[in-house]
Parts: structure tokens; C-alpha cells; sequence
């Protein structure tokens, strides 16, 4: 490296610039990180031929990067989707996928049985934007509410399934037809079974969400979202991405990536201890109902297996579920999921804390209500952890 003048440069120059130059001869094993916001451009003419392009790579990190890109391409490839946007969380994900497919003067259906934070954006979108308009139905009730008629400005359905907390499963394949014949689009937020359960683009759906923050990174160390969906939709919600700003950092994205890599392998063994702790919760004397995608017909004919995900309610209430928690040993107590740690949290106090007790208590959601996440510990040791447990509860 040599300065303008041909001198040798200065130390601080030298700092900034010295080995920045290398070319890799062979491709890396690992996901590499993009480290950077910027790229840099040879001269005048490159810059304006790059910006003026359309093609977002090696612009700004903002727009995209090739770390995140890996990201993008391996959700595409796992839920059978022509691409894909990342973001740096699941509400990001969400508010933007939303956003790029309303106007002023839509209708929005949506599912009432959604994760606390959705609804609250949900509540804001009514009360900030009255021009467009947000119904809600039940879960249960939502393909009989579009058999029945909607009304013709509504563009987008949009649910989870299986829902959070209590893992209520909608016949996506049902409900997708009927929005597509009254003209709107299908939105579904897939997080709480992963893709490696369940791909809802294949029963119909257009699009598919997911809070890359459980299950895809599946290690508790990092906060993202994704959404996938056909060539055309996505470029919509990936403006609304970059001129919103939720870009997903690339060193997060490396983790994400890292994480989707044994997303397989980690579902098998979580799936597996979930539905032994389902059989087993069901038949114990102090839990009145277990929810579980496995007890449920339409779940088991949309999804390879019953998820990770469980949910039950304690006889005894709050006081109960409270004394529960505080037994347990291997359960880790977190207000998240997907992580190959075990954990339970109450809805009721955390995620859903946001709607009145009438409103959870029309979703199923009680003082009582404990939702699982079932890791890769041993099978044998989990259960003996709910056993030792409920003994203290009355």
C-alpha cells in the first residue's frame, strides 16, 4: 500500500487500510459474516451503475448482505418458497408484512387467537390507521367466518397456526381456498411449529412468517424474524424493510444460519419429548386439559408430527401453577421458546399479559394455563421433573 504521493504511508493511514485487500481462494466452511454497512466502490461510474441497477447486493447492509442472505435462501428452501426477507425480530417481520400488503381502505381478518404482541399491534393498527379496518374471529370460527361471506375489501387473513399459547391448529388448506375466493391473501405465522414440522405455503397459504428468535436459531442468543413467500410479494415487504429499517444484523444472522443448520435434528428430539410429556400430563390427576397439536385431527393431517409446543392448565389456578413453577428444577422458567433448553412460562402474567382477563378467558387462557417448550434434554428426565413438581401443587 502506497500513499497519493508515492511515499510510504503514515502509521494511522496504515491502521485504517493495511491487509484489506486479501482474495480467499476457496470457499468457506462456515457461514462467513459481512461484518460491514457499506461496500466500497472503484470509482464514480461503479457507484451509480450499482445503485441505479435494482440489485441490492454489496450496497448497503441496510438493503442486504450476504450473511443475511444465507439466511433468506435457507428459509426459501425449507418452506418450498421462491424467496424470502429477513428482519431483526418476528414483530418486525410481522408489522411489515402487514404494512406492504394493506392500503387505505382494506380489510384486515385476522384471527383473535394471537400471540400478546401481535394483537397489540393489531389493537394499534385500529386505533392509529382507522382507514384500514381489522376484524377479528375466533380461530375456531375463522374458515366458517369466510364460508359465510366476508366483506369485499378484505385483502388479508392472517393467523397463526398452531397458535401461541395454547397451540390451536386451523385447517390452513380450508381456509386458504376460501380467502383466495374471496380475494385475499393468506398470511400465516408458522413459529410455533417450525418448518421443519410444518409448511404452510404447500396447504395454500401465500405467505409464511416465523420469529426466527425460537425455533430456526433454537439457541436463546439472538432476536429475529423472517418472512417467506413468492418473488413478487416479497420485494414488497423487503421496501418495507429497508425503509423501515428492520434490517437483521449479520452477525444475528450467522447465528440464525448456524442454528437452521441441525433445525432437523433438534425437532426430532424436541417432538419426541413433547409428546411424551403430552400422554403424560393428560392422565395426571392435576391437570384438567393438555393442548397439544398431536390430540388434534386437524394437526396431525397438516403437520409431520405434533411440534415441540404444549400447553396445559392446572386444576388448582394461579396458586397452583405459580407453586409449580417454583418446584421445578430442569424446567428453565423463560418467557420464550424453541431453545434446546426446556422452559414454561404463564401466559396469562408474560405473552398475554396484554389482554383483559374476559378477553383470555374467551381464548382459553387462564391463571392456570402453563405453556411448554419442550428441548433436548432426556425424555426421562423431563417427565421426572413434572412429576417431582406437581406433587407440591394442591
Amino acid at each position: 500500500m502506497t500513499s497519493p504521493s508515492s511515499r510510504p504511508p503514515g502509521p494511522g493511514t496504515r491502521a485504517v487500510h493495511a491487509g484489506e485487500r486479501q482474495e480467499v481462494p476457496r470457499r468457506p466452511a462456515a457461514i462467513p459474516i459481512y461484518q460491514t454497512a457499506p461496500y466500497l466502490f472503484r470509482d464514480a461510474d461503479e457507484l451509480a451503475t450499482a445503485f441505479a441497477s435494482g440489485d441490492l447486493t454489496a450496497l448497503y447492509s441496510r438493503y442486504a448482505n450476504p450473511t443475511v442472505r444465507v439466511v433468506e435462501e435457507k428459509l426459501a428452501a425449507l418452506e418450498g418458497a421462491e424467496d424470502a426477507v429477513a428482519f431483526a425480530s418476528g414483530m418486525g417481520a410481522i408489522a411489515a408484512t402487514l404494512g406492504a400488503l394493506l392500503a387505505s381502505g382494506d380489510r384486515l381478518l385476522a384471527a383473535a387467537d394471537l400471540y400478546g404482541g401481535t394483537h397489540s399491534w393489531l389493537a394499534w393498527l385500529g386505533e392509529r390507521h382507522p382507514e384500514v379496518a381489522v376484524d377479528r374471529v375466533p380461530l375456531a370460527a375463522l374458515a366458517d367466518t369466510l364460508a359465510a361471506g366476508v366483506p369485499p375489501d378484505t385483502r388479508v387473513v392472517y393467523l397463526e397456526s398452531p397458535s401461541n399459547p395454547l397451540l390451536a391448529c386451523a385447517d390452513l388448506r380450508r381456509v386458504a381456498g376460501l380467502a383466495h375466493a374471496a380475494g385475499a391473501r393468506v398470511a400465516v405465522d408458522s413459529t410455533m411449529a417450525s418448518p421443519a414440522v410444518q409448511n404452510p405455503l404447500a396447504l395454500g397459504a401465500d405467505l409464511v412468517i416465523h420469529s426466527a428468535t425460537k425455533y430456526l436459531a433454537g439457541h436463546s442468543d439472538v432476536t429475529a424474524g423472517i418472512v417467506a413467500g413468492d418473488r413478487a410479494t416479497v420485494a414488497e415487504i423487503r421496501r418495507a424493510m429497508m425503509w423501515g429499517g428492520a434490517c437483521l444484523d449479520p452477525h444475528a444472522a450467522f447465528l440464525v444460519g448456524r442454528g437452521m443448520k441441525t433445525l432437523t435434528l433438534r425437532l426430532e428430539r424436541q417432538a419426541a419429548n413433547a409428546a411424551r410429556l403430552a400422554d403424560f400430563l393428560r392422565a395426571h390427576p392435576k391437570v384438567s386439559r393438555v393442548h397439544y397439536p398431536g390430540f388434534d385431527p386437524v394437526g396431525r393431517a397438516q403437520m409431520r408430527n405434533g411440534g415441540a409446543m404444549l400447553a396445559f392448565d392446572l386444576a388448582g389456578g394461579g396458586a397452583a401453577a405459580a407453586a409449580f413453577l417454583g418446584r421445578l428444577e430442569v424446567f428453565q422458567i423463560i418467557p420464550s421458546l424453541g431453545g434446546v433448553e426446556s422452559g414454561v412460562m404463564l401466559p396469562a402474567v408474560t405473552s398475554h399479559r396484554q389482554l383483559t382477563p374476559a378477553q383470555r378467558a374467551a381464548q382459553g387462557i387462564h391463571d392456570g394455563t402453563v405453556r411448554v417448550s419442550c428441548g433436548i434434554e432426556d425424555g426421562d428426565d423431563l417427565e421426572a421433573d413434572l412429576e417431582q413438581a406437581l406433587q407440591e401443587v394442591r
